[in-house]
């Protein structure tokens, strides 16, 4: 009997590990800019995948040369870039998952922090690196993705059963695990890091350390300038309703709004303390009743920022 359980249990074991390192999502590049590689499924369109991937329909089409009536072929590769509207620098309350970048020979921290619009700091304190050594092979965590798991297709079990996720082009499947990251060397235990204070590049340079949520922060402010610039924008004013999230990071708000694009950052301004957000849209407002005649949701750690008193508050805004 004991040797019954144990070879059931070896069974799943084998089964379940390798469906979790398929499910990993593996960043790639080319000139410099990320992306993701997707394995169409059957029933997969364009505007599902841009709603799973909060990418704009538009720049899907542009990227993969496809037109939007165009179907996709189940088992074709399909890129998603990975952009200002879809990535994040923080684990949040959000729909996200994480990403994975392995290093080429070619790459240093300098690059891969570039490429991410990011620190070289935050990256060594994402993956515990004591230093900022890299070489090719070194698996690294870059940040997270915004994903709604909600959008799939209408399939029958059989096909979804012989479908793949999203992963990283290769011809092996004999992945048994998750990454572990810096892969060829010794993981060192992760080390606290002093923020705000400078440490040195792999060029010996001294740089300074933001923590990931003034990163996020100082980021929805140069994406809302950015947007700016594209053209008209919005302005608003209404009631805001505070809705409570329990682990939010301080300086970094998200928001619903029934106009304002999905990843898209709306300027939010409180008349009465003259004090300003930049909050990240992360979708409409909910159909509940606290929202009536309400024209926008904010994170309740915008509360203490903005100077509100109340759960309830006028408001002014800015969007494109």
């Amino acid at each position: 009997m004991t040797r019954h359980y144990l070879l059931s249990a070896l069974l799943l074991l084998l089964f379940f590990v390798p469906a979790k390192a398929q499910d990993t999502l593996w960043v790639q590049q080319q000139d410099n800019k990320p992306y993701l590689s997707h394995r169409v499924r059957r029933g997969e369109n364009l505007f599902l995948l841009s709603r799973r991937y909060s990418v704009p329909p538009a720049v899907l089409a542009d990227v993969n040369d496809v037109n939007y009536q165009d179907g996709l072929v189940a088992g074709s590769r399909f890129r998603v870039p990975i952009d200002k509207y879809n990535y994040i620098r923080i684990e949040s309350m959000v729909d996200s998952r994480a990403l994975y970048y392995r290093a080429e020979p070619e790459d240093n921290l300098h690059s891969i922090s570039r490429m991410f619009n990011v620190s070289q700091g935050t990256i060594q304190r994402w993956n515990h690196m004591q230093d900022a050594d890299v070489t090719g092979g070194d698996v690294l965590l870059v940040g997270w993705i915004a994903y709604d798991k909600s959008q799939q297709p209408f399939i029958t079990a059989t096909a979804a059963a012989a479908d793949t996720p999203v992963g990283r082009d290769t011809k092996s499947t004999n992945v048994k695990t998750l990454p572990t990251v810096k892969t060829g060397k010794p993981v060192p235990a992760p080390v606290p890091v002093p923020l705000n204070k400078p440490v040195n590049d792999s060029a010996g340079k001294a740089t300074a350390i933001s923590t990931p949520e003034e990163e996020e922060s100082h980021a929805l402010a140069r994406q809302f300038k950015e947007e700016d610039q594209g053209g008209p924008v919005t302005e608003e004013s209404g009631a805001a309703v505070f809705y409570t999230l329990k682990s939010a990071a301080a300086g970094v708000y998200y928001a619903f709004h029934n106009s304002a694009r999905k990843g898209s950052v709306i300027k939010v301004l409180n008349p009465a303390s003259n004090k300003m957000i930049y909050a990240k849209v992360i979708g409409p407002l909910p159909q509940l009743k606290e929202y009536h005649n309400a024209v926008l949701g904010l994170s309740s750690n915008a509360m203490k920022t903005l100077g509100a008193r109340d759960r309830r508050m006028f408001c002014k805004l800015k969007y494109r």
